[in-house]
């Protein structure tokens, strides 16, 4: 079970973005179905979808703030966003340095590997071999999470989740670590990829909008979140990118 520190300082956020006109999204664009980008180019989403309900219930424009999983930490140290709306999952280190709003989703690590391969990744013992090449993208939970528990495995790091399924998809590794939600989306859209159904859940992941500490900012995300359960948008929104079904 997780547990999510309070924000408790008395910050200016929700006035900072009325007076600047703007709401300021961080999004990392590689990572479906919560941001990732269009064939144009175009932000699309998850967290694309609610940013546009928050900046509408403000009434203020969106401003995106591209981040990596790298950089994010910095990034929120450097104030140069609102709010960071990209898949973030909830972990004590970030929970450190700033604020979570309530879980809006939950997911696990899972194993997603090249069908042709016909090799089963059923637990973490048939993975961390050294014969198993593992490939991860730079400076998320998912690099940590193989830092963690797969010791024995070659490990090929990209530099983004995109880098990551594309040198899993062309052969240059055995299975990527990452949410069981990307595996379901990506294995669904590209016939080179397979993850098992039910996939395999290695850990508890959940995710939740990320922010620098101001209390009277968190009240009003949560609410907003609330409200969009309650209606039913929040459930739409997710169907329009997964489907009916809030699988891992």
């Amino acid at each position: 079970m997780f547990t999510i520190a309070d924000c408790d300082r008395v910050g200016t956020t929700l006035a900072d973005i009325r007076t600047r006109g703007a709401l300021r999204v961080a999004h990392t664009n590689d990572y479906r179905p919560f941001s990732y980008r269009a064939a144009d180019g175009t932000p699309i989403g998850i967290d694309v979808d609610v940013a546009q309900r928050f900046a509408t219930a403000l009434g203020v424009r969106i401003e995106w703030v591209d981040t990596t999983w790298s950089s994010l930490a910095a990034d929120l140290a450097a104030r140069r966003f609102d709010v960071a709306m990209s898949g973030v999952s909830i972990t004590t280190e970030r929970a450190r340095a700033g604020c979570f709003s309530a879980p809006y989703f939950t997911t696990g690590k899972t194993a997603m590997t090249r069908c042709a391969a016909a090799r089963r990744f059923d637990s973490l013992a048939t993975l961390d071999r050294p014969d198993v090449t593992i490939v991860v993208n730079r400076g998320g939970t998912n690099e940590r999470f193989v830092a963690d528990h797969l010791t024995h495995a070659t490990v090929v790091v990209r530099d983004d989740n995109r880098a990551a399924i594309e040198t899993l998809a062309r052969g240059g590794a055995d299975a990527m670590i990452t949410d069981a939600i990307e595996a379901r989306v990506e294995s669904r859209d590209d016939p080179a990829l397979c993850v098992a159904a039910p996939p395999t859940l290695f850990d508890d992941v959940r995710k939740a909008y990320y922010f620098d500490d101001d209390a009277t900012w968190k009240v009003w995300i949560d609410a907003q979140l609330d409200a969009l359960r309650r209606d039913g948008s929040l459930d739409a929104i997710v169907a329009r990118y997964v489907g009916p079904e809030r699988a891992p």
